[in-house]
């Protein structure tokens, strides 16, 4: 009996050790993330008059600096490149949570792509993950059914993969990350481009559910709290989708702003502006953004 409680006690002092051990790597770990964004939110730091949403769209082709500049308003940019519908909802969430409501939030739409299955956009669970020493980040991970409910008492319950990669992170040097959160793309693509004149006709057999109730809680909050939502469309090196349009606006609350880029305007056929078919480069997001900021301020002065 007495070796029995002999192990009990070795197993109950081996536990709390790694207990405190993991503890600290859960708790160091976020100072090793380039992206510190989603941090600053949780922090309550985020507190400005224009909020970005959206995948790499939004993230490159929005340039919030430019948007504060030419507008007056404060701005800063929540896109995240590869990120779902799900995940802006959840970014927004967070953004009220620990924010002042912002007076805009501008969504970037993935035409054609927002509503459907597609293996380019997921909920970021690589940005989520290291800040799981936060309960929020633990409680949303639970519910996600990515953490186990143990992780609600026990640290060990907390560790993943992205604490075992306890270095500094690498630092992207193609489209970094400013200090209003965008991510303008600032080194070429060579690939030759052909601008698509046909484009295929959007197929809403494809759509998950899960998106399209995800859209709608995303405008539900702005609702919520007197939030004016804009729904923003970026050129693309191809015809304007008009098919996946017409299903948006089905989608849409009659409130709601929407936003869609110059399509006379030439330079959105000219390679120069763009990396790849979908994100501009850098002196093509600078040009799309003053359409944005010409927008906000035409808003502005009619609401005056």
């Amino acid at each position: 009996m007495k070796l029995f409680f002999k192990h009990i006690i070795i197993f109950a002092l081996a536990f709390f050790i790694v207990e405190k051990g993991v503890w600290f790597i859960l708790n160091e770990t976020p100072k090793k993330q380039y992206d510190k964004r989603l941090e600053l939110l949780i922090k309550g730091k985020i507190n400005k008059d224009i909020i970005v949403l959206g995948s790499s769209r939004g993230a490159g082709n929005i340039l919030a600096g430019q948007l504060e500049k030419e507008t007056g308003l404060t701005a800063y940019n929540l896109s995240y490149q590869g990120s779902n519908v799900d995940f802006h909802k959840f970014i927004l969430e967070t953004l009220l949570k620990f924010n002042k409501a912002p007076q805009y939030v501008l969504l970037s739409i993935d035409n054609s792509s927002q509503f459907i299955k597609d293996e380019s956009l997921n909920y970021r669970e690589d940005a989520v993950l290291p800040l799981t020493k936060y309960n929020y980040i633990n409680n949303e991970l639970v519910n996600e059914k990515i953490n186990s409910p143990l992780s609600y008492a026990f640290f060990l319950g907390r560790y993943n993969k992205f604490h075992s990669l306890f270095r500094d992170a690498f630092v992207n040097t193609r489209n970094p990350i400013d200090s209003f959160g965008s991510m303008g793309i600032l080194k070429k693509n060579d690939v030759k481009l052909n601008y698509v004149e046909k484009t295929e006709k959007y197929n809403q057999n494809f759509e998950k559910a899960s998106r399209i109730k995800a859209f709608k809680n995303i405008q539900k909050l702005c609702k919520l709290n007197n939030i004016k939502l804009v729904f923003v469309f970026s050129p693309s090196f191809y015809n304007f989708e008009s098919s996946f349009y017409t299903r948006f606006k089905k989608l849409d609350e009659s409130e709601n702003g929407i936003f869609v880029y110059d399509s006379t305007n030439n330079i959105y056929r000219n390679q120069e502006y763009f990396y790849d078919k979908t994100h501009l480069f850098i002196n093509g997001a600078k040009i799309f953004s003053t359409e944005i900021s010409n927008f906000i301020n035409t808003e502005l002065s009619f609401n005056r």
